[in-house]
Order: structure tokens, then C-alpha cells, then sequence
């Protein structure tokens, strides 16, 4: 009988350990390692130093001045060229995958990660 009890004891417990994950490392399969490489995340800065200096900082250091891309669309009178242009292009980024991600003075910086 103390047998039985021993035997039905030492099955449960190791069923218990089955069930958690914790066999023994001899009889562990080996899981695969994951090969992938991480993504990665580039930065642009879009800046505003007057109406014919506005750009764009890619990551490579290349430098775009976009005020000619934007100049033929209209401006109502009223409305601040800073916040205009700059509203623009950032949704023209943001069609190339870019999120915002803070401003900073006369700057605005947003990222998009690369696979």
C-alpha cells in the first residue's frame, strides 16, 4: 500500500513539473534561438529657420530645403508660415511611415523604424 502511495506521489509530482516546465535539463528539447535582427529606428529632424531655410535632416546627414516642393500651395493670409509649412511636410513624412515623436523650439523630430 505505502507502495502504491509513493509511486501515485512521485508520478504527480513529476506530472506537476511536466506541466510548469521544470524537467530536468537532460530532458528539456532544445528551443530554437531566434535569428531575426532587431529593427531598426531612424530619426529626421524637420527644421524652420525662415520661409527659404526650412529642411529636412535625414539620418545619412543628407540635408532637403522643401520650401520649393510647398511654395505653390496656397497660404491663407491669416494663417502663420511656420505652422503651415511645417504642418505640410510633417504629414508628407508621415505618408513615408514617420511618427511624431516631440518638437523642440523651431524644430520638430519624428522616426520610423526601418525592417
Amino acid at each position: 500500500m505505502k507502495a502504491n502511495i509513493v509511486a501515485w506521489s512521485a508520478l504527480a509530482v513529476a506530472l506537476f513539473g511536466l506541466a510548469r516546465g521544470d524537467m530536468p535539463a537532460a530532458q528539456a528539447q532544445p528551443q530554437p534561438q531566434p535569428t531575426a535582427v532587431p529593427p531598426r529606428t531612424e530619426f529626421i529632424d524637420i527644421r524652420w529657420d525662415g520661409t527659404s531655410r526650412m529642411c529636412v535632416v535625414y539620418p545619412d546627414g543628407k540635408v532637403e530645403f522643401f520650401y520649393p516642393e510647398l511654395k505653390d500651395i496656397p497660404r491663407p493670409d491669416d494663417a502663420d508660415k511656420r505652422a503651415f509649412y511645417l504642418t505640410l511636410k510633417m504629414n508628407r513624412m508621415a505618408a513615408q511611415g514617420y511618427e511624431f515623436v516631440g518638437m523642440i523650439s523651431d524644430e520638430i523630430i519624428m522616426k520610423r523604424v526601418v525592417r
